[in-house]
């Protein structure tokens, strides 16, 4: 994810001009007066984010890397619609989903579909977060909607991860980034893993539906990587680690950086279940008062700042979880930049009305 291109600003310009009537709702209150509640901050951002990112046919954007689409955004983009009760939004994401992506014969997702290709997906690997989302939206629409297909349909995919994706390494059960590609013998330092793809809070509830996912216990591996991956000066974990040695490693074929990908852990952390405030201080202590940042994780060099405010509702997100601390306005009220910060943006607004409103 490179999340650094601006967004043109004639698109800036028309999104930010829809955002009075729609974000946030307003609720009366019981006196009467006119009150926000957290979830409106979600809505609201999400019918910007809609207009801006999702076409009609369903497809989600990523106009941070040419306009593809991926498993990653539409799985983003189907729970979204679900926590702001956009049915009909999430039943064309998965019904464009399920058509495009859906191709392999294992009950897996392909991982990226180009516009410009024949045939659009490039890339028939899977990408177990993407995988991930996709189930993990499709079980949540299911309660909230009540239509047995779509828990059927997860319980499916997260089957198909437990079966084909969760390989053994040092005793302890690890989800692998795909099917293929990062095994021992696929990488010069394999198994090679992604941190930011346990995605803590999916893989709780289907473990619920899904009695092979639960019993890989992947949650507990991916809290045990998060403590042991601390590389550098700065104490964070790279992007891609090797777990080829007893104890892990910046894997070898990737850059040794805290990067786009690891900058949504501290995310899911915080969306978890338990307390887990040494994780998550432990990128306040990394950050200090500037923010998350790109770190080369070798020199401990700054290479991106990531200044859009995506990136900082993640700093937020993080400080409301260890003290209480109330979120920023320009966190609570989403503004569009580009996919990725977009969407980040959006999840921490999701993590925070569902586990901390009181920082809204």
């Amino acid at each position: 994810m490179s999340g650094r291109r601006l967004a043109p600003m004639a698109a800036l310009a028309a999104a930010l001009m829809m955002a009075a009537p729609v974000a946030p709702a307003v609720a009366a209150g019981a006196t009467g007066a006119a009150s926000i509640q957290p979830g409106d901050y979600l809505v609201g951002g999400w019918e910007l984010y809609r207009s801006r990112f999702v076409t009609p046919e369903g497809r989600v954007v990523d106009d941070d890397n040419g306009s593809i689409s991926h498993s990653e955004g539409q799985g983003y983009g189907m729970l979204l619609a679900v926590a702001a009760g956009d049915r009909a939004s999430f039943e064309t994401l998965w019904n464009w989903t399920d058509q495009e992506l859906f191709i392999r014969k294992d009950g897996l997702a392909a991982w990226r579909w180009a516009p410009e290709a024949q045939p659009r997906v490039t890339d028939t690997n899977d990408a177990t977060d993407g995988d991930l989302l996709i189930a993990w939206a499709l079980l949540r629409a299911a309660e909230k909607w009540n239509v047995p297909e779509w828990r059927v349909a997860a319980a499916k995919i997260a089957d198909a991860l437990a079966r084909l994706a969760v390989k053994t390494v040092g005793g302890h059960r690890v989800l692998m980034p795909a099917v293929a590609g990062f095994d021992a013998g696929e990488q010069p330092d394999g198994p090679v893993v992604n941190l930011s793809y346990w995605i803590f809070p999916a893989i709780d509830e289907l473990s619920t539906i899904s009695p092979a996912l639960a019993k890989a216990k992947l949650s507990d591996s991916g809290l045990r990587l998060a403590r042991a991956a601390r590389f550098g000066e700065s104490g964070l974990p790279s992007d891609w680690i090797s777990l080829a040695a007893k104890t892990p490693a910046p894997a070898r074929s990737f850059p040794a950086t805290f990067g786009w990908n690891a900058v949504r852990i501290p995310l899911y952390i915080a969306w978890g279940p338990r307390d887990q405030r040494d994780l998550l201080d432990a990128y306040r202590e990394s950050w200090g008062d500037g923010g998350p940042k790109v770190v080369d994780l070798s020199s401990g060099v700054v290479l991106d700042p990531l200044p859009a405010p995506g990136y900082a509702a993640i700093q937020d997100l993080v400080a409301c979880s260890l003290d209480g601390r109330r979120v920023s306005d320009a966190t609570r009220n989403f503004e569009p930049t580009t996919y990725y910060p977009s969407t980040l943006h959006l999840l921490s607004l999701l993590v925070l009305a569902e586990r901390y409103p009181r920082c809204l």
